[in-house]
Parts: structure tokens; sequence; C-alpha cells
């Protein structure tokens, strides 16, 4: 009955992990004037884990359209490097297998000389994905770094959920900018 409860609990610990909301933080430069800031090109993507992340210009396009719509949306236009942009957008993708120790409850019994009886107890693990996205925006003329917005989250096992995660996490990360100065 226990085995069975302990289960039980732990799939309720994993379905409960998988449906944690993306963690996103955001930063800036409170001394910069965002309002002057009109047009955007992308500068590039780095690798945070050297996983190959460079070479697959599918992700790369649904990033950069995430991203650029996103600035769009904020009355940004985007334009090509050689335009000399306002801001240039630099983003670092990276994927992480993880592990995560679970309890299953403290273990029950009874202890007596010559001898030892319990139950329940232990620990289980969960292996998952993790992705991080880390959205920069540089003021080209000073090589500045403006705003930053770093996103982190469960990856669930379809192309899709995890593009429909992605545009959830990067909208969230938008919605303050351009930010104010009251808000560092």
């Amino acid at each position: 009955m226990l085995g069975w409860l302990s289960g039980v609990v732990a799939m309720f610990l994993v379905f409960a992990a998988g449906c944690v909301s993306p963690d996103v933080k955001t930063d800036f430069d409170p001394t910069v004037d965002f309002s002057r800031f009109k047009t955007f090109a992308f500068s590039g993507l780095t690798d945070l884990d050297q996983r190959g992340m460079l070479d697959n210009s599918l992700m790369r396009q649904r990033l950069e359209n995430m991203i650029g719509r996103e600035l769009q949306q904020k009355g940004l236009t985007q334009v090509g490097l050689e335009q000399n942009p306002d801001l240039l957008v630099h983003y670092w993708v990276g994927v992480k297998d993880k592990q995560q120790l679970q309890s299953n409850g403290p273990a029950y019994g009874g202890y007596g000389y010559g001898w030892r009886a319990g139950y329940g107890g232990g620990v289980s693990t969960y292996e998952y994905r993790e992705g991080t996205v880390i959205t920069d925006l540089i003021e080209p003329t000073k090589k500045n770094l403006v705003w930053r917005a770093t996103v982190v989250a469960e990856l669930g096992d379809s192309t899709k959920e995890n593009v429909e995660l992605s545009e959830k996490a990067l909208k969230k990360a938008f919605a303050d900018y351009p930010p104010s100065k009251t808000k560092q």
C-alpha cells in the first residue's frame, strides 16, 4: 500500500515540476534613455553549452522572430547591421541535462536490539532538460550592455511545446520594456 502511495506522490511531484512556469529575470542600466532607441539588428548567437545550437537554423530563426516581434511591438524597427542600428541584439542559448532529487517522505518502522524494520521513505530522481535563453540589448556606439533578459525553464518533450514556452517567457521578459527608471 505505501509503495503505491509513494509512487503516486512521486508522479505528482514530477507532474508539478513540469508545470512550473519559466523563471524570467530582467536587468537594465538605469542611466540609459531607452526612448532614443528606434532601430535594432541581430548581431549573433552564442551557444552556452557548445551542443550544436549554432547549427540549428530553425531554432535560431524561431528565436529571432520571437525577439524581433517583441521589439517591434514596442515600436522599434529591425534593420541590417550595415544600417547602424541603435541597438544590437545578441542572444545566448543553452540546454543542460539536469536531475532533481525528491524525497518520498519519512520512513516508518520499529527499532530494537538486534533487529530493524521499516517501510516507506527514500529518494527518487527526476531527470529533465533545462533550457536557457539570455537576450542582450547592446548600445553599439559605446559597446555597453543596456538591457538583459534571462529565461530559464524546464523543456518539454515536443518542439511545439518548447516554442510555446519560449513565446510565453519572452513576452513576459519584454512586458516592461522599455524599463522605467523606478523599476530597478
